[in-house]
């Protein structure tokens, strides 16, 4: 019992401290990013991202807990690369395609100059993608599973904090659609053999540089 509520606690704790400083990115965007030139915008936009992490680093170090406990691995890399790309294309062809395909409107258009694009897939990998692959789909996962010991509460729950996330923006179409995008990360990885919290990264980061792109292209 002592655990199960250290280990909410350390959910609450771990949400509350990754929204205050999801709000503090929101205002760099807003107030400083538009003022810098691309090179230093794309370390500093990378870099603010990186605290997110102190909460999970800190609540990892007192339970000794490593990589490897929350899906982290150097075995069958090739695999988890593979099935990163995988992932990827899953989510292209369920979240973008086949909605295109049905006459469902997408306002996400992105720019497609070659910087654009690298830039959008450099922030993804070093920032967006591990980031929240490492919270919300690493320790937030561990721990929810810790509680309850059902993957499907755990995937459930996480998910819907993911789609919470998202909160700040104020748009209740997003903070939904996320909180699915985050149940289907779950079950892939949860259902793909090798698929781990690298092949997660990889597949949300080119999910979310070819998403604009398409949408560029189709509805641009």
């Amino acid at each position: 019992m002592l655990n199960k509520r250290r280990n909410i606690l350390t959910i609450v704790v771990t949400c509350v401290l990754v929204l205050a400083v999801a709000y503090g990115i929101n205002l760099f965007n807003e107030n400083v990013f538009p003022n810098l030139l691309g090179g230093l915008r794309l370390i500093l936009v990378i870099v603010v991202w990186w605290p997110m992490l102190i909460p999970t680093i800190i609540f990892m170090q007192r339970d000794k807990e490593k990589a490897n406990d929350i899906g982290l691995t150097k075995e069958k890399l090739m695999w988890q690369l593979v099935n990163g790309l995988l992932v990827a294309i899953g989510a292209l062809v369920i979240f973008v395609i086949l909605p295109a395909l049905f006459g469902v409107q997408m306002t996400y258009v992105g720019n497609l100059d070659i910087w654009s694009i690298t830039h959008q897939l450099v922030y993804m990998l070093l920032a967006v993608a591990t980031i929240e692959e490492i919270i919300f789909r690493g320790h937030l996962f561990k721990k929810l599973l810790d509680i309850n010991g059902s993957k499907w509460f755990a995937i459930a729950i996480s998910s819907i904090i993911f789609g919470l996330f998202h909160i700040l923006n104020w748009n209740i179409f997003q903070i939904i659609f996320t909180a699915i995008i985050g149940l289907y990360f779950c079950v892939c990885r949860e259902k793909m053999k090798h698929c781990t919290l690298l092949s997660l990264i990889i597949g949300h980061a080119v999910y979310n540089t070819i998403h604009p792109i398409f949408t560029a292209l189709y509805f641009g």
